[in-house]
């Protein structure tokens, strides 16, 4: 039996013409039974590469969609950190991003960060003011820290459980200075309390 070498189809050997494409095997003489293992190699050779054509898209898909669904999993199920350390600048951002909200909660450190990025700002304005003999930019710096510190000094008690009402100690002379750093000074609730 000989094959046909255009399609690869299975000639009996008395055919001049293949059935399968109408190729002339008289043609082909002598090629088309030396070549008998050429038409079997032809369709493997040709099977993998549709088949790649085919196959290659999809892995890409699959594992994009894995790894979507791996953030989207992982995002949800991730502890907040009620106690986080932003450092100087960061805590400053929060500080300033936080202008008027008098909601939700500020951890410990990042309080005293602000406070300290506070105090760095006034100490230069300070010896600005003393320098040129003005009491400008001290009064610029009071009116535009005067919010914030209101708001951040909210949340820090919020973070500790305490209602903001407690900012009112302050009126006490120094007694209620005192007891309201006491609760400034406090850890925070390390899950979520009733602000947040």
């Amino acid at each position: 039996m000989n094959f046909c070498p255009k399609c690869g189809t299975a000639v009996k050997a008395p055919a001049h013409f293949c059935p399968s494409c109408g190729f002339d095997l008289s043609t082909a003489g002598e090629s088309a039974t030396t070549d008998t293992t050429q038409p079997t190699a032809q369709p493997s050779q040709t099977a993998p590469i549709s088949n790649e054509t085919v196959t290659n898209p999809t892995p890409v898909t699959p594992t994009a969609t894995r790894s979507q669904a791996a953030t989207a999993s992982v995002a949800p199920d991730a502890p907040i950190d009620y106690q986080s350390n932003l450092g100087l600048i960061g805590a400053m951002k929060q500080y300033f991003q936080n202008y008027v909200n008098f909601n939700g909660r500020m951890s410990r450190a990042n309080f005293w960060w602000a406070y300290l990025g506070y105090m760095i700002v006034y100490v230069a304005v300070l010896i600005i003011d003393l320098s040129i003999n003005s009491n400008v930019l001290m009064g610029l710096v009071t009116l535009v820290f005067a919010v914030p510190s209101l708001t951040s000094f909210s949340r820090r008690l919020h973070d500790s459980n305490y209602s903001f009402t407690n900012y009112f100690w302050v009126l006490l002379p120094v007694i209620g200075w005192i007891y309201l750093i006491i609760l400034i000074c406090k850890p925070g609730d390390t899950q979520a309390n009733r602000f947040g």
